[in-house]
């Protein structure tokens, strides 16, 4: 397959092609010169692969699901996104719709301390300890 018929596979104009010479002479001219090397006379730059290793995660098996509601602890995990308080209206009414509904439901809502990027050990604590039997995790406002 030829460039032009790649780009316009991709949805990119060949129009693009006419100013890519020009660009590698620039990104040529913005190499730090340094006096140990002699790339800097072939002309040549460092590129670096931003390719990830091909090494998958482990798998875990999922857990199997509740048989019923009844008489079972729900943690609703609010991990800071757009804010700690942003999804205090959702948690509400998730709340609401279990009490209404499954009255033998516990909710806990709590908030992460590191929030979205971060691990929290004394949430995850919290919840063992609590022998909490499901979570929501991750839902904001």
């Amino acid at each position: 397959m030829d460039r032009r018929s790649m780009l316009a596979f991709l949805g990119a104009s060949p129009a693009l092609l006419g100013g890519l010479p020009a660009s590698t002479a620039k990104a040529r001219e913005k190499v730090p010169s340094s006096p140990s090397s002699n790339y800097e006379s072939e002309g040549r730059i460092t590129v670096m692969n931003p390719a990830i290793a091909g090494k998958l995660a482990m798998r875990v098996p999922l857990v199997t699901p509740l048989d019923n509601l009844d008489n079972k602890t729900i943690y609703f995990v609010n991990l800071s996104w757009e804010g700690p308080d942003a999804a205090n209206y959702f948690y509400g009414a998730m709340r609401e719709w279990f009490d209404k509904h499954y009255t033998g439901v516990k909710t806990i809502v709590k908030v992460t301390a590191e929030g979205m990027f971060g691990s929290d050990p004394s949430l995850l604590k919290d919840i063992t300890a609590n022998k909490a039997d499901a979570a929501i995790v991750g839902v904001a406002g």
